[in-house]
């Protein structure tokens, strides 16, 4: 062989026969179309989803100003609103996912941005309890389909073993808008001008969704065979890629795909997952910045201190996450960094953080450590075990039901009654992040069994992998 011809033979790889001849791609040019990809997706979507958890977490922000006294909430109605905000955020998970199988995630995503963007302004007019509860009940069954229609949105555009990193690069938004979310509050509720504080926030936060949801009408592309900026070798290339992972590369839409995953034992599995880390998730969207208010010098400085605990818990995603795709590991590498928050959430509940300030404060960095971690890997591995575009829809759409109502759960147990160290609350999360672990493990334990008997030949292929006899599942 020449040195040119093994050059050549270096820079191509198979990736499975077709009819008895072999598809090969060109690894110089597939890093390109990746990174091609990269450019165009990475930055709309971390824009979408830093404007969704602006919106969706700044209930917890105005809290500590005078939303509470402006509106005449009393009792419990706080948790209410959060409580009934997550049962439509719940509910409409599954529906969403497949209208965004049937119409296409860009443009689904783009127009329930824009939705979910006037309804946070809209919040800023009211005046009681029933005007509020009816912007946030509104927000939250549009808010719904933004998590899962963005990672069935990239499992059209990247193979799977390049989905984790790639979901945690936009899903660090949400850790960026948790500081932005707190500089802003901390700004705005020192103004003294017509409106109060609050009502500044959900202005401006919402209006930012707005502008962003119609720039996405213009810059979310359809799919790579339909985008102007890629040419017709990547096209070619980026169909071969994506016969990896699915069997129905085509855009019909079959519910006997969907029907066949309710029969899965593993879908309600990954579905009870999701219930269990909800519940830290929703508790540090929802409750950070009161917890932090019990350590703050000033109640006022209690949004300026969720900065730190944001932008590090980025951080140590991004880290994860590329260690989980270089890897191929998601339970072990979502279990190791949970362990950290479970620690946390039980040190939170029983010290006695009054007098020792600094230590509270040190404790919720580790609460924010890995308390997302499973929410981008989760997902992910879904994404990656499901083989058929369909079933991978619906199957997101339930782990994301399950996720968003196990934000019910995390609004019910932190009571009024409770604060300030809402013990009870902190109990129930870390209890629900030991049990998470335990089937985490459990399901990989299956998967890696399923794996040896596909290597030894006592099963021929997965279910619906009859074209892809090399299909291995992941762990």
């Amino acid at each position: 062989m020449t040195d040119e011809e093994k050059q050549l033979d270096a820079n191509v790889v198979a990736i499975g026969s077709d009819s008895g001849s072999q598809k090969t791609r060109d690894k110089a040019l597939e890093r390109k179309l990746v990174w091609k990809t990269d450019l165009i997706l990475m930055p709309a979507l971390a824009l979408a989803y830093l404007t969704h958890t602006l919106d969706r977490a700044n209930l917890g922000n105005a809290k500590t100003d005078t939303l509470e006294k402006d509106l005449g909430l009393v009792g419990n109605q706080f948790s209410l609103l959060l409580i009934l905000f997550y049962i439509p955020y719940a509910l409409m998970n599954v529906p969403f996912t497949l209208l965004s199988k049937r119409f296409n995630p860009a443009v689904v995503i783009p127009t329930i941005m824009t939705c979910w963007g006037t309804m946070a302004m809209c919040a800023a007019a009211t005046k009681n309890f029933g005007g509020i509860l009816a912007t946030r009940i509104l927000m939250g069954a549009v808010e719904a389909a933004f998590f899962p229609c963005a990672i069935f949105y990239c499992s059209l555009f990247y193979t799977r073993r390049e989905l984790s990193f790639r979901t945690s690069v936009f899903g660090c938004m949400g850790f960026i808008a948790g500081a932005i979310s707190g500089l802003i509050a901390w700004s705005v509720f020192q103004w003294d001008r017509a409106l109060r504080g609050w009502q500044y926030l959900f202005i401006i936060e919402g209006a930012l969704t707005v502008g962003v949801g119609l720039l996405l009408f213009l810059i979310l592309p359809h799919s790579i065979e339909k985008s102007r900026w890629f040419s017709e070798e990547e096209k070619r290339l980026s169909r071969l890629r994506l016969e990896e992972d699915s069997q129905d590369l085509d855009k019909q839409f079959r519910w006997e795909d969907a029907r066949k995953e309710t029969k899965d034992w593993t879908t309600w599995v990954f579905t009870l997952m999701p219930l269990l880390y909800g519940v830290g998730v929703a508790s540090s969207s929802n409750f950070l910045p009161t917890i932090v208010k019990r350590i703050a010098i000033t109640p006022a400085k209690a949004n300026l201190y969720t900065v730190g605990p944001n932008l590090t818990a980025a951080a140590i995603q991004l880290a994860t996450t590329w260690f989980s795709d270089r890897f191929q590991q998601r339970a072990t590498i979502a279990c190791g960094t949970l362990f950290v928050s479970f620690l946390a959430w039980i040190l939170l509940a029983v010290l006695d953080l009054v007098q020792h300030v600094e230590v509270g404060y040190f404790l919720t960095y580790l609460l924010t450590f890995g308390n997302f971690t499973p929410g981008i890997l989760v997902p992910v591995w879904v994404a990656s075990n499901t083989t058929t575009t369909t079933g991978r829809a619906f199957r997101l759409g339930l782990n994301f039901m399950a996720q968003n109502l196990a934000g019910i759960i995390s609004s019910a147990v932190f009571r009024a009654q409770d604060a300030p160290v809402y013990k009870p609350a902190l109990i129930t999360v870390a209890c629900c992040q030991a049990v998470f672990m335990v089937v985490c493990l459990g399901l990989r334990e299956h998967f890696r069994r399923l794996n040896k008997k596909l290597d030894s030949g006592e099963i021929v292929y997965v279910s619906g992998g009859q074209e892809r006899p090399d299909y291995r599942y992941a762990l």
